[in-house]
């Protein structure tokens, strides 16, 4: 998926001048305005307030006037179409916020009618704010357009300097959104690391199930953070209504962590999670909360991303059994989950295999672990009497993974029945279990060449090396997972998996 930039559109907090803010796109920076009565919560936003709502909402098209403009540029990677004379946008009436063409070939609309001395209305991108379902006085008529000369307010839409509008239609991209708030001050956040877990909630009037979405798990996995807070502006604007069940949304787990940019506070929040009646370090405080969370939801989508390069996964979990390890008895619906979020491969099968990297560890003579260390979010969320996954959205540093973790959380809403959608498709194409390890015994053991999780390997190929030029093999078809290139003594240097037998 290609990256794709976000119009970022930020207003200071505290000033004389609420209308007066900043756009910027990958870098570039200009000024810009927003309504005269500066910015308010989208869910607030109402028709002729002059205020801009707060959000992340998609830019989908722009339109130009050809006969002011004849030499627009006609190579944009956005599409531009020309104004015409019989396009009004409606605000009032049944086709409230929608753009129509009237029958007699009449303009009425000031909105796109503006006296030409102005210029303003030369070049403008909708906005999709109220447009999916539009609800009649919540606001219509949101553009991206010229600003004034004077950078005075605007009725609730984006000004841009005339100057700078050639460079804007350059910079914009198929699938953007623009993203507006204010500016964030180091000082707004608390300096200690036990500052309070962010958790919004949004609730059905129709019964449903409950379902959590949790990011930064992690610290350094940013895609779980803004694709929950991009959700979390969809709903309040209404272009995500929750229409059943509940559904709650946990950006940040692991604050202390997040803060420092780094996977671990004290020590990994997804290893060992369980209720801690004395709690020893931050992870053992989070994780109390995060328990008590769990409980409540009956589905988690846990949203990650991963070192190296490789494709997108979902981690699901076992199949349904009245085992010791990990007994369970939704693998259908959770399979059903799972196969349905967008990504094409499905990996199970994590916990039987860790139990036996821990006895290998034992073997080799290094310090053992209990096997609760291989237990997470997911696995909480299964001895809770419910289910969940965790989902890879891919490299650490990608843009688009943010991309994946939100068209995920949409994918959820709608299979769940929680927000009025047509039910996604199955994306899953390739399904893996896994069922074996591989450990690093000795300095010098090494994985042979450069393995990324999902890779296929045939049976008998080599892949990897003790120390000693030991050859291991594959023992049949099947694919790599967690290839570890820095495995020390007592690391897996890989896991193992085989076409599942699992139906999704």
């Amino acid at each position: 998926m290609a990256y794709v930039p976000t119009v970022r559109v930020r207003v200071p907090r505290s000033q004389e001048a609420p209308h007066i803010g900043s756009l910027t796109i990958d870098g570039w920076t200009i000024p810009c305005t927003v309504g005269t009565g500066g910015l308010v919560q989208a869910s607030l936003k109402r028709e002729g307030d002059k205020r801009t709502p707060i959000g992340a909402f998609p830019l989908r098209y722009g339109l130009y006037d050809a006969t002011v403009l004849p030499d627009f540029a006609r190579d944009l990677s956005f599409p531009f179409v020309p104004l015409s004379d019989d396009m009004i946008w409606e605000e009032e009436g049944a086709h409230y916020n929608r753009l129509v063409f009237s029958e007699d070939g009449e303009r009425s609309d000031e909105r796109l009618n503006r006296p030409r001395d102005e210029r303003l209305f030369d070049v403008i991108v909708p906005i999709g704010f109220n447009d999916a379902m539009p609800e009649i006085g919540r606001g219509s008529a949101l553009f991206i357009h010229a600003a004034r000369a004077n950078m005075t307010g605007t009725a609730g839409c984006i000004g841009v300097p005339s100057e700078k509008i050639p460079d804007l239609v350059r910079r914009l991209r198929p699938g953007m959104v623009i993203d507006i708030g204010y500016e964030e001050t180091e000082n707004r956040l608390p300096k200690s690391d036990d500052g309070p877990l962010e958790i919004v909630r949004f609730a059905g009037t129709e019964r449903g199930p409950k379902l959590i979405v949790i990011g930064a798990v992690h610290g350094n996995e940013p895609c779980g953070p803004l694709s929950i807070l991009r959700a979390i502006a969809d709903c309040r604007s209404g272009r995500l209504s929750i229409r059943r069940g509940e559904v709650t949304f946990v950006p940040v787990a692991n604050l202390k962590a997040y803060r420092q940019r780094t996977r671990e506070g004290d020590r990994n929040l997804n290893r060992d999670l369980r209720d801690k009646t004395i709690p020893e370090d931050y992870e053992d405080k989070v994780g109390n909360r995060i328990c008590a969370l769990l409980r409540e939801n009956d589905v988690l989508l846990d949203i990650h991303s991963f070192r190296g390069e490789g494709e997108p996964f979902i981690f699901a979990g076992p199949l349904d059994n009245a085992g010791e390890v990990e007994p369970f008895r939704f693998a259908k619906q959770e399979g059903q989950f799972a196969a349905r979020l967008g990504t094409s491969i499905v990996i199970h099968g994590w916990l039987d295999v860790y139990g036996r990297f821990l006895k290998e560890r034992a073997r080799l003579g290094h310090p053992n672990r209990a096997i609760s260390e291989g237990v997470g979010t997911t696995e909480y969320m299964r001895y809770s009497g419910g289910y969940g996954v965790t989902l890879e959205c891919g490299s650490h540093d990608d843009p688009a993974a943010a991309e994946i973790g939100y068209a995920a959380i949409v994918n959820a809403l709608a299979h769940l029945g929680l927000i009025d959608a047509l039910a996604p498709a199955i994306a899953m194409k390739t399904a893996i279990q896994i069922v074996d390890v591989l450990l690093c015994e000795a300095e010098g053991d090494r994985l042979e060449g450069s393995w990324k999780t999902g890779d296929s390997v045939s049976a008998g190929q080599v892949i990897a090396r003790r120390a000693n030029g030991e050859k291991l093999v594959a023992p049949s078809a099947g694919y790599i997972i967690f290839p570890n290139a820095n495995a020390i003594p007592g690391d897996g240097l890989c896991y193992f998996g085989v076409p599942s037998p699992r139906i999704f």
